[in-house]
């Protein structure tokens, strides 16, 4: 099995984003990579996203602000930590990816969407992270075939196995960072609830709320010290990138309308 230690961040949550049920989203059969079990098995190449069509929000790290902000909204889960997520819908499904699982041309994915199949488990009682696979995705191959790349090579892991390990454990090591950010932010008290309500051309409404947004108000009316400890942190332009994303409820909106049979 691959593992990374985590001894440093233990306390760190499981890689969940605004998932419900027993695993991380996307995740229906997630398992350790193994040589005895995965020695044959392999990955195909894939810009097939049709697995995100029933999600509209995927979580997303601080360092991924600045690209999806040109793109998404940003909100902040209603959790006891408030973790990002960019909005891709305004009701169950995601207006970026095509019928033919496209994701909509230059627009940014989100890094956890990039990284499926793979995913890091929590081991919290030996303090280390595990490497999976999915092997209910539709690019996993039990066994070795044309075209797809392995996860083994003389019984060892391959380049894509590695390179998976490798983008995990920045995943993951990006990811307490972000929750540091977040809880600054819960205890600064700068984020509000919030929700979207929005009226189609054809008079439809569509409500979505559950989640929290920064309080511009709230955020000029800090303390001087909070400021400098934020711009120490590096806060501020994550502040500011979710803030500017606000704009994007607007496309939603057109892409939502878009979306509706025609009379």
């Amino acid at each position: 099995m691959l593992s990374k230690s985590s001894r440093k961040s233990s306390s760190a949550a499981k890689e969940s984003p605004a998932a419900e049920g027993k695993f991380p989203l996307f995740f229906k059969h997630p398992a350790p990579l193994d040589v005895r079990q995965h020695s044959k098995a392999s990955i195909f190449p894939s810009n097939d996203f049709s697995f995100t069509t029933e999600t509209n929000s995927i979580a997303i790290n601080g360092i991924e602000f600045v690209e999806a902000a040109k793109h998404y909204p940003i909100i902040f889960l209603q959790a006891d930590i408030p973790l990002p997520v960019v909005v891709l819908g305004l009701e169950k499904n995601n207006y970026f990816v095509n019928a033919k699982g496209a994701w909509k041309e230059d627009t940014y994915i989100p890094a956890y969407v990039r990284k499926y199949p793979f995913v890091f488990m929590d081991v919290p009682e030996q303090k280390t992270f595990i490497l999976c696979v999915d092997e209910a995705a539709s690019a996993f191959a039990p066994n070795t075939v044309k075209g797809a790349l392995p996860l083994y090579k003389d019984n060892e892991p391959s380049e894509l196995t590695r390179n998976a390990l490798e983008f995990c454990t920045a995943f993951h090591n990006h990811s307490v960072i972000t929750r540091r950010f977040c809880e600054d932010l819960k205890a600064a008290n700068i984020l509000v609830p919030s929700e979207s309500n929005t009226k189609l051309f054809n008079n439809r409404k569509i409500n979505l709320g559950g989640f929290q947004v920064i309080d511009e108000k709230k955020l000029n009316a800090l303390p001087d010290e909070t400021i400098l400890d934020f711009h120490k942190k590096g806060w501020l332009p994550l502040i500011y990138f979710a803030l500017m994303s606000a704009s994007h409820w607007k496309k939603l909106a057109d892409m939502a309308g878009s979306l509706e049979p025609k009379k």
